[in-house]
């Protein structure tokens, strides 16, 4: 969580503008040792990709902003009926400050908002234990549902 004097975190819908930014955080090696295709992607794949959740309207993908400095990104993918699997990355330049739970917190609000009662899970890589202490800390509990390679949290 962040300090009481600490800058109030926004969300905005993300847009073709971000699109540089969004390839930068998800070819972080970081980033991509935790996510399910580990793979480094090119730009034009990653701006056909960007252009297909920006379209679709059973996803939502959100820019987290600090002082209105983008700090990371939060995509929503509704799996089912009022069910969603969110996935987060922050840029590299913020990592290890806390801002994670915060994030995860704050998108998982706003998806409420606008479908209450929705059911939300992650799906975090097993030995990736930063994550799963983040999803932790903002609310997640670990479920029954079993995954090769990941454990599947519910909020």
């Amino acid at each position: 969580m962040l300090p009481a004097d600490s800058p109030e975190m926004t969300l905005r819908p993300a847009s073709e503008a971000d699109t540089g930014r969004l390839l930068e955080w998800r070819n972080d090696p970081d980033a991509r040792t935790a996510s399910r295709n580990i793979a480094e992607v090119g730009a034009a794949e990653h701006t056909a990709w960007l252009a297909a959740v920006l379209a679709d309207p059973n996803r939502q993908l959100l820019i987290g902003e600090l002082d209105d400095k983008p700090v990371g990104q939060v995509r929503f993918d509704r799996l089912g009926e009022n069910r969603y699997e969110i996935s987060v990355a922050l840029a590299p330049a913020v990592r290890g400050q806390g801002l994670s739970s915060s994030l995860i917190a704050l998108a998982v609000e706003k998806l409420h908002e606008s479908s209450p009662g929705a059911k939300v899970e992650a799906h975090v890589r097993e030995g990736n234990d930063r994550s799963l202490a983040a999803f932790r800390r903002a609310g997640f509990q670990p479920s029954d549902t079993e995954m090769d390679g990941f454990q599947v949290l519910m909020a």
